[in-house]
């Protein structure tokens, strides 16, 4: 007869959340727990819980708080008949399993889904009690965690259900599945009372098609175009317009890749993008990020396409140096990666991008230092450190050589001119 209350007393011990039974109006842990818990002390908390499992016997129920704590609740009409003191119960008989005066509740909780710092756990005590109390914090699980523990203890009582069920029954969804087909229907109806439709199919493939070019021209002629016929994802427009341009960075991000752009590279381009469009404050704004960004990968697409001139080897070895410019890059490596001889591909890459490997190398690094330079205020040091030249020495004589002047001076001219 109290098998139950072995394994419910094992899943409090695991799931770190006390269960307390309440059955003849008296509450008694399972195991001995310190504090307060609500579920105990909070009479308004408890029959809160016990009138929705009355309403609904065969779901648990589950309580999530202003806090963020949860309470959950499971009623065993089934239960034997026993005083919480006594060591032998008997099994109910068929009036008393009609009589919610012998019924059995396992009270579940509480947790709460993250840490609370000592103001929200005053307030959370606050909610429920104003004795004067130790306020200890109660467990943290998560909620998937805690709709597992609630699970399996309405298993042990022979009551089977389901998450679905457990969150739909006791309103957790927002509504969201209720009435789905009906408020789809009002949805399509709506849009096509206020001549809100999509672009079709067809334009958004032609749209795409022009990145996969690099045609930026047409790409953003074709968008400001279809900007005039945008279906609705959002009633706010500042909302409406951060999707868009989400959506469309990560579209044109696949088209780039499809035209020929690394996956590093547009991956790396998009993340930018994406965290670019949420400082931007207003609709304009919003627009123009998008713009830009489709500019830019049309740009790179359209890079990718005169180094495709080269042969394969080479592709490979420029892609190689864009991912690692800022670690040590040895010819060998590279070579061996591409399993080739690293003779060949030295003579390869010479003829076809008319300049030697190293120099190739040292000339990319130089590029990202000069942006650096005109972008940061990281110490010259550190940047030429960061790019991947050895000594300060080489990488000033480097840059010297590619940019017609030091980091010092170029750092200068570029700073004063976006203040002039």
């Amino acid at each position: 007869m109290r098998n139950y209350v072995f394994f419910l007393d094992k899943l409090s011990e695991l799931g770190r959340a006390e269960i307390t039974c309440y059955s003849h109006r008296q509450c008694w842990d399972l195991r001995t727990h310190t504090g307060y818990n609500p579920l105990r002390e909070n009479a308004d908390l408890r029959d809160r819980l016990i009138d929705m499992t009355l309403k609904r016997p065969h779901i648990p129920a589950l309580i999530r708080d202003t806090h963020d704590a949860l309470f959950a609740a499971i009623l065993w009409e089934d239960a034997p008949v026993f005083d919480p003191g006594a060591e032998a119960a008997r099994p109910a008989t068929e009036e008393e399993k009609q009589d919610p005066d012998f019924w059995t509740w396992f009270l579940i909780g509480p947790v709460v889904l993250h840490s609370l710092d000592p103001m929200e756990l005053h307030q959370y005590y606050r909610s429920y009690t104003n004795d004067p109390i130790t306020e200890k914090h109660p467990p943290v699980l998560s909620f998937a965690r805690f709709l597992s523990m609630l699970q399996i203890a309405a298993m042990v009582l022979d009551k089977r259900t389901d998450e679905e069920e457990i969150i739909r029954e006791n309103h957790l969804d927002a509504g969201i599945g209720a009435g789905l087909t009906e408020d789809q229907v009002r949805f399509s109806l709506r849009q096509e009372e206020e001549e809100i439709a999509h672009h079709t199919f067809s334009e958004e493939q032609a749209l795409l098609n022009y990145v996969r070019e690099g045609n930026a021209e047409e790409a953003l002629h074709l968008n400001m175009r279809l900007d005039q016929q945008l279906g609705q994802m959002s009633q706010n427009r500042i909302l409406q317009w951060r999707k868009l341009v989400t959506v469309a960075v990560a579209l044109v991000s696949r088209a780039a890749i499809d035209g020929g752009v690394s996956p590093a590279e547009a991956y790396k381009l998009s993340d930018y993008y994406l965290q670019k469009s949420d400082a931007c404050i207003d609709v304009p704004a919003l627009i123009a990020c998008r713009n830009q960004a489709v500019k830019d990968f049309c740009g790179r697409v359209t890079a990718q396409r005169e180094r495709s001139q080269c042969s394969f080897y080479v592709q490979k070895c420029c892609e190689y140096v864009y991912q690692h410019y800022r670690e040590k890059i040895l010819l060998e490596e590279i070579a061996a990666d591409l399993h080739i001889s690293p003779t060949y591909l030295s003579r390869i890459f010479s003829r076809e991008m008319k300049v030697r490997l190293q120099e190739y190398i040292a000339r990319f690094r130089v590029e990202r230092a000069a942006n650096l330079l005109k972008y940061s205020n990281e110490s010259i040091a550190n940047i030429g450190d960061y790019v991947g030249f050895p000594s300060q020495s080489y990488f000033g004589n480097m840059f010297k050589k590619y940019m017609g002047m030091t980091p010092g001076q170029y750092r200068e001219k570029h700073q004063s001119n976006a203040f002039s």
